[in-house]
């Protein structure tokens, strides 16, 4: 029976306030400790802030701006060489959405305090490798349109020739405009980073007095713990690491556990005791259930793939015979659709009765899903196999469902059967049995199936 756990008020009173007294003292200095780095904390809070509005934004919408330029000017070129309308206008789309990203960087840097000269400046160049683009877009589709055509003649050699030349002309023109945005916003990153550079050491300054700050109010806190650690060891840490190591060496079953006087510890070492017991009581049940198809009553398919990987390590470093059956119950689907699924779970069991009775102790039987049944045969040839497999088959078949309220049902099942391979895995054999299985579904069912 557990222990009912007594309230703070009816607890003996050593180290309770032994506890409450030492804690106060405590606490009271970490109030002091926490108002003290608050104060210092809050000034470097608002350095960084300074830092993070206004200089951060206009270096990182710089260094962005200069990238979408890049861009720009690189998907220009790619349009020069387009083959086909439809990525010129592809082209000419990601165009637009650099030229949409490029206002954005220049609206962030003007609300970062940007001059409007520079703003202007800036828009001018943008706008300039956007027209240039749209050129390039232009030649382009007027060259597709002229290459497409099935007639040749001089004038239109002579009209690419000419649209060949403006082409260039034209990416030579923009990779100065980009060239040229990309050394304006530069300036403009660089002049924002020497006033980040310059915030920054100003916040350092702060930082570094918080520092001093929560430096002393820690090691007075660090005197104060020291003071109170002392004082609990022989009363409590003791007895509590007595009763950690008693934890940490328990394997199962009884547990002995220090007990001194009649305190809160010795209250916890005792409902310690009562845990561990139902610990123990609970495990046992779980693992049961953990392992275990609770409508079959066989192995599941967790504990079934624990297993047969443990089967399967065995033979092939003993070099002994394994073999694996996979059953599915034929027309199982008819079953619950004809009769509900309270006459399909007993049509389970009764197969996995039968199952079960024609297979040794030492194998391993399982349902995995639904109507699907295995079997993992330890030291078993094929051949012998495929006789318990015959039988499996046979006992099925000759032994009806009677239900109460449901005529008699005869239920027959299609096996698959594979014998393990140097080399393989568990996924590997349950794929060549459950072909082989299939192969017997496809073969009229109610029959046995071995894999090639």
């Amino acid at each position: 029976m557990p222990r009912l756990i007594p309230q703070p008020d009816e607890m003996p009173s050593s180290i309770f306030r032994y506890l409450v007294a030492r804690a106060t003292v405590v606490l009271v200095l970490m109030a002091v400790v926490a108002g003290a780095s608050i104060l210092a904390l809050l000034q470097a809070r608002m350095d960084n802030s300074i830092l993070a509005d206004m200089h951060v934004p206009r270096f990182r919408s710089a260094v962005h701006l200069s990238m979408d330029a890049n861009a720009a000017a690189a998907l220009s070129v790619r349009m020069s060489t387009a083959s086909s309308q439809g990525e010129r206008r592809s082209l000419l789309d990601r165009l637009a959405e650099r030229h949409q990203a490029m206002e954005e960087r220049i609206a962030q840097m003007v609300d970062s305090g940007v001059d409007s000269a520079s703003v202007v400046s800036i828009r001018r160049l943008r706008d300039g490798l956007m027209d240039g683009a749209v050129a390039i877009s232009a030649i382009a589709q007027e060259e597709i349109t002229l290459r497409a055509m099935t007639v040749k003649n001089p004038a239109v050699q002579e009209r690419l020739e000419e649209l060949e030349q403006r082409r260039r002309n034209l990416i030579l023109r923009q990779q100065d405009l980009s060239s040229e945005l990309s050394g304006f916003v530069t300036a403009l990153a660089s002049e924002a980073g020497r006033h980040f550079d310059d915030q920054r050491e100003i916040s350092g300054r702060t930082a570094l007095k918080a520092v001093a700050v929560v430096g002393a109010c820690a090691l007075a806190a660090m005197v104060a713990v020291i003071w109170m650690y002392w004082g609990l060891r022989r009363h409590v840490v003791d007895r509590i690491l007595a009763l950690r190591a008693a934890m940490l060496n328990w394997h199962g079953g009884a547990v002995v556990v220090p007990r001194e006087g009649n305190d809160e510890i010795t209250q916890m070492s005792d409902t310690l005791v009562d845990l561990i017991a139902t610990v123990e009581r609970r495990n046992a049940e779980l693992e049961v259930m953990a392992s275990t198809d609770p409508l079959t009553g066989l192995t599941n398919r967790r504990r079934f793939a624990e297993r047969a990987d443990e089967e399967i390590r065995r033979a092939q470093r003993y070099d002994v015979a394994l073999t694996l059956i996979v059953g599915d119950v034929d027309h199982f689907k008819a079953v619950n659709d004809g009769w509900g699924h309270d006459v399909g779970d007993l049509a389970l069991r009764h197969v996995a009765s039968i199952w079960r009775d024609q297979l040794r102790d030492v194998d391993l039987s399982a349902r995995i899903g639904g109507e699907e049944f295995v079997a993992l045969l330890p030291e078993t040839p094929l051949p012998q196999a495929e006789g318990v497999a015959e039988r499996i088959r046979a006992a099925i078949a000759a032994t009806p469902l009677s239900t109460e309220g449901v005529a008699v049902m005869h239920l027959t099942i299609s096996l698959g059967i594979a014998a393990l391979l140097p080399g393989e895995t568990l996924t590997d054999l349950m794929r060549r049995a459950d072909q082989a299985m299939y192969r017997a579904k496809h073969s009229g069912r109610n029959v046995v199936r071995s894999a090639t």
